[in-house]
């Protein structure tokens, strides 16, 4: 039945089914735009994304083409609404930078998160996919820039803040620390070491040491003691 038809059957007996309608259809439409997803990330990784085709895409998620096209015209239109999924996922796991006693402990909270992630869904294989189509497709690689920068400018903010806090004394200036920072960061959850056995507690002190010295934390400043109590 089309909608239209539904709403003239609701409309006369209340507006909280018409409402009602309007929000089961949207949660229907999230509910397959997941699904197409899902099938997707997998297609791209079994396939990579340039051999995994919409036709592959539609078998995977269990639907007709003329059924996924509604949802997404192309692959690379799937490709942004992953992206925004992890963008939305990182800010996430960035927020928890502010849940620890230290500025170091909070870093480390959000980054060892993040990992933990990416390996128990299995996602190392489609950033690792994603971010090799975007060096050769100008499409992917401007829905990766805008989904990353979102990050950036949130992270930027923290440690420029937490610098002039004077709590934070870092190795170099922001446009070159956060880069590296990202890039030792993407480096781990592309290879995905607990996949390879490595224990992802094991991680968490090389992390913390890189943090520290990119970073460097500044020690709280003591009370200096007082000569008379000391002399008595």
């Amino acid at each position: 039945m089309e909608l239209t038809q539904e709403v003239h059957d609701v409309n006369a007996e209340s507006p909280l089914k018409l409402a009602s309608l309007q929000g089961k259809r949207a949660e229907n439409r999230e509910v397959q735009a997941q699904r197409i997803l899902e099938a997707a990330k997998k297609c791209f990784v079994r396939s990579g994304f340039r051999g995994a085709s919409m036709q592959e895409i539609c078998a995977e998620a269990g639907m007709s083409p003329g059924a996924l096209y509604r949802y997404f015209p192309s692959k690379e239109s799937i490709i942004e609404a992953i992206s925004e999924n992890n963008r939305r996922e990182d800010m996430a796991f960035l927020a928890k930078i502010g849940s620890g006693p230290t500025i170091i402990d909070g870093f480390m909270n959000a980054a060892m998160a993040h990992i933990r992630h990416v390996h128990a869904t299995g996602m190392g294989p489609l950033f690792t996919e994603i971010k090799t189509e975007s060096m050769r497709n100008e499409t992917v690689r401007r829905c990766c820039h805008q989904s990353e920068a979102q990050v950036i400018a949130a992270f930027s903010t923290f440690i420029e803040a937490a610098t002039k806090q004077g709590l934070l004394n870092p190795i170099a200036d922001i446009k070159t620390l956060i880069p590296v920072m990202m890039a030792v960061h993407e480096g781990l959850v592309f290879s995905d070491l607990p996949e390879q056995g490595v224990d992802a507690d094991m991680l968490e002190p090389f992390l913390r040491t890189l943090a520290e010295a990119y970073l460097r934390p500044v020690a709280a400043k003591l009370p200096k003691p007082d000569s008379r109590k000391k002399a008595q």
